[in-house]
């Protein structure tokens, strides 16, 4: 999708989870929310049903950019797994897991959207100036609660490829044509969940390139990046 126009806003909280596919016994967490995550966020404000929801937000009809405002910081924090098999268990339980789960802390994201559905665009923009949702928004896990600021609407600028830039948000590794290492920066790839079907199994992965502190990235790209007008953010969608 080529948007002409984003909607902005700011996702933060004290704790957040977003849970690495390959981690089963000792839960790790990506150390930025997958797109596959954010789309699921968005869906929950605008109240869109879980088995419905990840179609409505493929490559081809919205556009989802991602800026870190925050230093990625990680801790752990202890938890002990009961087995139940019922309810009267939970009191009565007999066996337990003691298990170390990796969280991300004090994280805040910012958040660009587009879509080629109108009037869920419009609904989205309506929820978000009345800082309302339809379901509670989490970071990952239902444990790590959200919240959110509304910062506008934006027209874009397309940035022609080719030329150096300092990039705001997270990149596809795909997009990129250089890495321009100028300056110090602290930066990290993973292997990330983009598209799933609404029978929950991811149709896509990609690797991505982020920054660790939240600067800008000095880049070369292979496609059309945006600056945001007003804010002046340069982002790519992923």
């Amino acid at each position: 999708m080529t948007p002409g126009k984003v909607i902005c806003f700011e996702l933060f909280g004290d704790y957040a989870q977003y849970k690495k596919f390959f981690a089963n016994m000792s839960p790790l967490s990506f150390s930025i929310p997958p797109r596959t995550a954010l789309s699921g966020t968005i869906g929950a404000i605008l109240g869109i049903d879980k088995s419905e929801n990840p179609e409505r937000f493929n490559p081809q009809d919205s556009f989802i950019a991602l800026r870190l405002m925050n230093e990625v910081k990680k801790t752990k924090i202890a938890h002990n797994y009961l087995k139940t098999t019922s309810l009267k268990h939970v009191s009565r339980f007999q066996e337990h897991k003691p298990t170390n789960v990796e969280f991300l802390k004090d994280v805040r994201y910012r958040i660009y959207f587009a879509c080629e559905d109108a009037k869920m665009y419009q609904k989205l923009k309506e929820l978000l100036e009345a800082h309302k949702s339809v379901y509670t928004i989490s970071l990952g896990i239902s444990g790590c609660l959200a919240n959110f600021e509304y910062l506008g609407e934006f027209g874009l600028t397309p940035l022609e490829p080719g030329h150096e830039l300092l990039v705001d948000s997270v990149v596809p590794m795909a997009s990129i044509d250089k890495v321009l290492l100028n300056t110090p920066a602290r930066l990290q790839k993973a292997v990330m969940p983009v598209t799933m079907g609404n029978d929950r199994v991811v149709d896509k992965y990609e690797e991505v390139l982020y920054e660790l502190e939240g600067n800008p990235m000095n880049l070369v790209l292979k496609d059309i990046a945006y600056k945001v007008n007003d804010l002046q953010d340069v982002i790519h969608g992923f």
